[in-house]
Order: structure tokens, then C-alpha cells, then sequence
């Protein structure tokens, strides 16, 4: 049964009070058959539970238990099942747990006496090594599940900077921050959130930058969390967000690892996910979602032009909409003579009221948007663009809709493309329909009132105590200069404030030298 609880300002909600399937706690006996036994009982002998005997002579020395679907046979081969073998013909005699673990080559081997432990190793992927007659197993890492190269972000692209992108392994992800800065500052915290999907979560975060209220408010948060399982990042970006019900991202989600290394080095926290492409950084600003870390690769006057023209374009693809409908259908009076009767030849042959028009137009194109996502590679681009003009040409050709209405629902839609965040993007799609029924309904003063109602829900915001309209709200001078234009890095030579870093300090004795 679902039940709701509250902790501090934020809401979870507790999907279970307890697993549905409780493991035995106890220890494992000399037996080697019985203990055996016991975790074949306890994964319920599924098929691809593979185990071996190494026999000396006539007796079994040991057992090696594992998931054939998740461990790498090739290093179980060269680096357990040699060696043991190659030590069993040496000593012709039964080994003990501690000859079996010289026997290794391997790194790291960890030595398990309860059963629980010993099921989660095994389906964590390590390979269980049972020696007769002790109470003691030991667990080796061979895990050996397919993995993705490193490869570009698909959701950031760049002209300029690195090519890697995270993948859905989180140790290469964390290697990549570790090629980044190398600094002995960088802590690493792990914890398994998901009782049934053991989700493997890293904490990172800079140890003489980072606020420390702001990582443990991380901790507290994570350590709060239960639930059955966590598929990816956006999970515990929901449910670590201060606030539920509000559709702007109080998360940042990136694919790039330069993007997390720089929050790193603001004093931001980053939290990592296994089997997610996509990192958390948190605590983030509206202001941080509109710049793209490919601005730091350019000059800083080609830098700033880039985010004005991402900052105005929004602006204008969420307020187009409602101000083109206020002013053809409710206050007209507002607009020039010439645009007036521009407006009234281009729909005299348009049955539909313009408020229907416009809201059929975008639906198709929001359609054509979704379908062109899901072909195939080599199609998309030629049946999207294609389509479109296809789609949008016969509509005005048979008076369905005006041609101003088509141009007007087209720059929108590619408008809401320069946020360089995308969860950013789907919430202003949101706000752009909040406004185009105000502005339907309501006019122009409707837009205006609607708009000052968002922009209040916003500045009441949070992200990890951080104002999310900041630094405009409040106002803090040493960030404003660095949000409308890229400052030059011999100006930045202090770390944005609003996050509150421990060291503020960001050039040494460069500061203001030529």
C-alpha cells in the first residue's frame, strides 16, 4: 500500500515497508554442500547460475558459483580457474581458504561469512569461490556486462571542445572526471539506493570548495530515499528536488564531462548514477540552464552574442504565441493599419477561428516533432524536414491556416531548441501554452498577468536552498556580470557566489595582469 510521509520541506512518498523477499541472515556453516545448497535456495536455481567443483584427488576443494550473464569468462578463465588449477596440481591436497586466496593473482578479493552478503556479490556480478570446510567465502569482481564506448554527447553538441560524453557504466564516468582534476580535494562517496535494482550512486564533490551544508543536505536526501528500484538519473532527480509540483528542472542533468568538471570547481555537488548517461549537478539556477559550456571554448564577444541570442530567442518563441492571438483576436486596436489588413488578407479564406488554428498548427507540428525522433537515422532529417514544409505548404495552399500562423508556429517551435538544458526546454514548451490560452482569453493584459504569475512561481523556487532565479533574485552583482555576457577569464577571477564555495578565489596572482 502506498503511503505518503514528510521529512523537512520535501515529500516522499514510501512505496513498500519492506522487501517482498527477504534473505537469510545468517552465516555460513563448514558444510561446503549445505552452504551450497542454501544459495541456490535463496536465488531460486535460476538457469544461468553456473557452478564448478575443483576436485584434488577424490575430494572437492572448493566451488566456484556464478551468473554466466553477468561475469567475464575470459578473466574467470585466465585469472581463478588457472591458478587454482595450477596450484591443485602443485600441492595435490586439499586447499584451505587462505591457500586458495594466495593461489590468486587477482587484486581485490573480499571475504564474505554471511549468506545475504554473498547473494548480493553474486548478482552484483562477482564470482563466489566456496573452499571446503570454512566458513568463509570469498567474492571476486569479474563482472562482464557489455559496455558502450566512450562517445560524444548526443544531447550537447558542440563545434568546439572534447568529444567524450558519460556512458551507462559509472566507474568510466567517474574515470573521466578524474582525468579532468587531479586534485587530492576530490571525494568520492558511494551508496546503493533500489532494494530490488541495488543502484550503485556516487556523491562527488571537492572537499575545500563545496559547502558543506550543501553536501550533507545531499547526503540526508539520498539516505531518505526508498524505493524498489532506480532505472536512471531522473529518478533521484525527482525525488531529491525541493519542491514536487512545478515543471522548471531543479536538477541539471549533462551527458559532458567538462560541464561537471566546471561545477566541480564552482563548489557544486555532483551525484552519479549507474546505468545513466546522465549526471546530476545540483544546485543549479535558471540563469546556469541557458549557458552551454561550449562558451567557455570561444572567444568571450562571440560567447556573449551566442547567449543573447539563445536568451531573446526563448524569450520570444514562449511569448509569440500569446501575443500574436491577443492582439488578432481580442485587442487589435493595438497593432499598426498596414499589419491589420495583412492580417485580415491572409485569413479570408480561413474557416477556423485563429485561437483553433494556431493550437491545430502546433499540435501537428509537435506530432512531427515526436514521430521524427523515433525514425530511423538515416530518415529523420529528410522525412522531418520534408514533411514539415510538405505538411505546412498544403495547409496554406488549402486555406486551413494563414501563412503568417504557419511562420509564427515554426519559429516557436525551433525558438524553444536554444535552451541548452532540454528538461529546460519542455517546461518553457508548457509556459508557452499557459500563455497562448491567456492570451486567447484574456489579451494582452492576460499575457502580461500570466507571465508575472510564472515568473513569481519561479523566484519562490529553490534547488538545495539556492534562489532559482538567481542572481537577479536576489541580486548579486559578481554573477550578473558574468550571466547576459561571457566575462574574459582574466575577470573571472572570483567563483559565483551564489552557490556560497568555501574558497571564493578562482585566480591566483594572475588577477588583472596583462
Amino acid at each position: 500500500m502506498v503511503r505518503r510521509f514528510f521529512r523537512g520541506p520535501y515529500q516522499f512518498t514510501r512505496l513498500y515497508k519492506k522487501p517482498a523477499i527477504l534473505l537469510e541472515e545468517r552465516e555460513f556453516t563448514d558444510d561446503l554442500d549445505e552452504n551450497l545448497k542454501s544459495l541456490k535456495k535463496n536465488l531460486g536455481d535460476p538457469a544461468d547460475l553456473v557452478w564448478r567443483r575443483l576436485e584434488s584427488g577424490k575430494e572437492t576443494t572448493a566451488v566456484i558459483l556464478y551468473f554466466e550473464t553477468l561475469v567475464d569468462r575470459d578473466l574467470l578463465g585466465r585469472q581463478v580457474i588457472e591458478p587454482l588449477n595450477r596450484r591443485l596440481h602443485e600441492v595435490k591436497g586439499p586447499l584451505d581458504a587462505e591457500d586458495l586466496r594466495e593461489s590468486l593473482t587477482f587484486p581485490k578479493v573480499l571475504a564474505v561469512t554471511h549468506l545475504h552478503q554473498a547473494v548480493e556479490r553474486l548478482l552484483a556480478g562477482d564470482v563466489l569461490l566456496l573452499p571446503a570446510g570454512s566458513r568463509v567465502v570469498l567474492a571476486l569482481p569479474l563482472l562482464g556486462v557489455p559496455r558502450r564506448p566512450v562517445d560524444e554527447a548526443p544531447t550537447e553538441k558542440g563545434i568546439k571542445g572534447p568529444r567524450e560524453g558519460f556512458t551507462e557504466t559509472i566507474t568510466d564516468n567517474i574515470g573521466l572526471i578524474r582525468r579532468y582534476i587531479k586534485d587530492p580535494n576530490l571525494r568520492l562517496e558511494k551508496k546503493v539506493i533500489g532494494e530490488r535494482t541495488k543502484t550503485e550512486v556516487a556523491v562527488v564533490y571537492l572537499n575545500d570548495l563545496a559547502n558543506p551544508d550543501i553536501v550533507a543536505e545531499v547526503r540526508k536526501r539520498l539516505e531518505q530515499i526508498e524505493i524498489d528500484g532506480v532505472l536512471e538519473s531522473n529518478y533521484l532527480g525527482e525525488l531529491i528536488a525541493d519542491r514536487r509540483w512545478t515543471i522548471f528542472p531543479l536538477v541539471q542533468e549533462t551527458e559532458r564531462p567538462d560541464k561537471v568538471a566546471a561545477a566541480l570547481l564552482e563548489g557544486r555537488v555532483v551525484i552519479f548514477v549507474d546505468r545513466s548517461p546522465f549526471t546530476i549537478i545540483v544546485p543549479v539556477t535558471s540563469n546556469e540552464l541557458y549557458q552551454s559550456q561550449v562558451d567557455f571554448y570561444y572567444n568571450p564577444f562571440i560567447a556573449t552574442m551566442l547567449r543573447l541570442i539563445r536568451a531573446v530567442g526563448t524569450i520570444i518563441a514562449v511569448t509569440l504565441p500569446g501575443f500574436y492571438l491577443s492582439f488578432i483576436s481580442v485587442n487589435p486596436e493595438l497593432l499598426p493599419q498596414t499589419f491589420i489588413q495583412l492580417e485580415a488578407s491572409s485569413r479570408i479564406q480561413v474557416p477556423l477561428p485563429a485561437a483553433l488554428e494556431m493550437l491545430l498548427t502546433f499540435f501537428a507540428f509537435e506530432v512531427l516533432r515526436e514521430s521524427s525522433i523515433r525514425f530511423p537515422a538515416g530518415l529523420n532529417l529528410i522525412i522531418g524536414v520534408g514533411g514539415g514544409i510538405v505538411m505546412g505548404l498544403a495547409a496554406i495552399n488549402a486555406g486551413l491556416v494563414s501563412g503568417i500562423t504557419v511562420a509564427v508556429v515554426v519559429f516557436c517551435i525551433l525558438g524553444t531548441f536554444n535552451t541548452s538544458n532540454p528538461s529546460k526546454e519542455q517546461a518553457w514548451r508548457w509556459v508557452r501554452y499557459l500563455l497562448f490560452a491567456a492570451g486567447a482569453v484574456f489579451g494582452f493584459m492576460g499575457v502580461i498577468a500570466t507571465g508575472v504569475l510564472v515568473l513569481a512561481h519561479m523566484a519562490g523556487l529553490k534547488s538545495f536552498g539556492v534562489s532559482y532565479l538567481a542572481p537577479w533574485a536576489p541580486p548579486l552583482p559578481v554573477d550578473i556580470a558574468d550571466a547576459p555576457v561571457r566575462l574574459p577569464w582574466w575577470a573571472s577571477y572570483r567563483r559565483p557566489p551564489t552557490y556560497r564555495p568555501r574558497e571564493e578565489d578562482r585566480l591566483g596572482k594572475t588577477e588583472g595582469e596583462k
